[in-house]
């Protein structure tokens, strides 16, 4: 079965094919807005919500789609026209293309933690809580899950959400993700260089590692679908830190010298996008379907050291 990967020159989009390949797959293809290359797997360079890239992918039999591509949080407030262009156009191309498609393909969906907000934002939510976005971007992810759960209710496709926690560490340049600053409190300091905290430290988020997000995003497409039922948006397993508890783990493994590097310095912008997102999940469902967690936050941590050591 062939597996397209949109977004996959992305930091999480290349974890998942690695695991991919790991796993034995061969026939990957990924599909991403700007030039890149990546060991092992077929890249198309294209717009999805503009250019009929996935006709052709899609024709030769059933695939399995995992939908990555996507305006960040930060990028999609700052720029409302351009991410509804691309998070509900590239998703209405690509059901157009399963829709019209001889096959019926699997699709997941990488969605988030900022569907919810609203009288939710900073308390627990969990698989069956509704929807109230705060933010451009939380709106497009849900509006994106609604569509999902439509499209496979018609048999379009066999789809399935993912709701992802902020990942921990990634690796590179800062991105224009509202929720940066909790990788870039790790990776700028460990690599001994200033980092910015924009909110305070009593800040609560739910985070989960980029390597466990990255096998949970697969292993939603393995789900029996039976078991998935109507709502098809399952949240991926992620655990509840304060800054002030991220601050004393960069310190455990960095040492004085690393925290010393991590200045806090408000910004009322960030920090009302940050505080409408839910402080705690109930991850039970996931967990129940087979997803697993990071033990703690020390191990996120790590994990992003031996990857950047390699």
């Amino acid at each position: 079965m062939r597996i397209i990967v949109t977004g996959g020159g992305g930091f999480l989009g290349r974890l998942l094919i690695e695991g991919l390949q790991e796993e034995g797959e061969d026939d990957i293809v990924a599909i991403d807005v700007v030039e890149t290359t990546i060991p092992g797997c077929q890249v198309v360079q294209g717009d999805l919500a503009h250019d009929q890239i996935l006709p052709d992918l899609l024709k030769d039999g059933p695939c399995t789609i995992f939908h990555l591509a996507s305006v960040v949080s930060a990028g999609a407030e700052a720029d409302w026209e351009h991410a509804i262009d691309q998070n509900l156009g590239g998703m209405l191309q690509l059901l157009e293309a399963c829709r019209h498609s001889a096959h019926v393909h699997k699709v997941v969906f990488a969605s988030t933690l900022a569907v919810f907000g609203g009288a939710t934002a900073g308390g627990e939510v969990g698989d069956f809580i509704k929807q109230t976005p705060s933010g451009t971007y939380g709106t497009t992810k849900a509006v994106g899950e609604l569509l999902i759960n439509d499209a496979t209710r018609k048999g379009h496709i066999d789809g399935r959400s993912a709701r992802l926690p902020t990942v921990i560490v990634r690796p590179g340049a800062p991105n224009a993700a509202a929720s940066g600053f909790a990788s870039g409190m790790f990776r700028e300091p460990l690599a001994g260089v200033q980092s910015v905290v924009p909110v305070s430290e009593e800040t609560i988020m739910v985070l989960g590692s980029a390597q466990n997000t990255a096998t949970c995003i697969r292993l939603v497409a393995e789900i029996d679908s039976d078991r998935l039922g109507h709502d098809r948006a399952v949240g991926v397993p992620g655990l509840s830190a304060t800054v002030s508890e991220m601050l004393e783990v960069l310190e455990k493994v960095g040492g004085p010298e690393a925290r010393s590097l991590v200045k806090l310095d408000y910004d009322a912008a960030t920090d009302e996008l940050v505080q409408s997102w839910p402080a705690t999940l109930d991850d039970a469902r996931g967990r129940e379907l087979g997803l697993p967690a990071d033990p703690n936050l020390e191990s996120m941590v790590l994990a992003y050291m031996k990857m950047v050591n390699q």
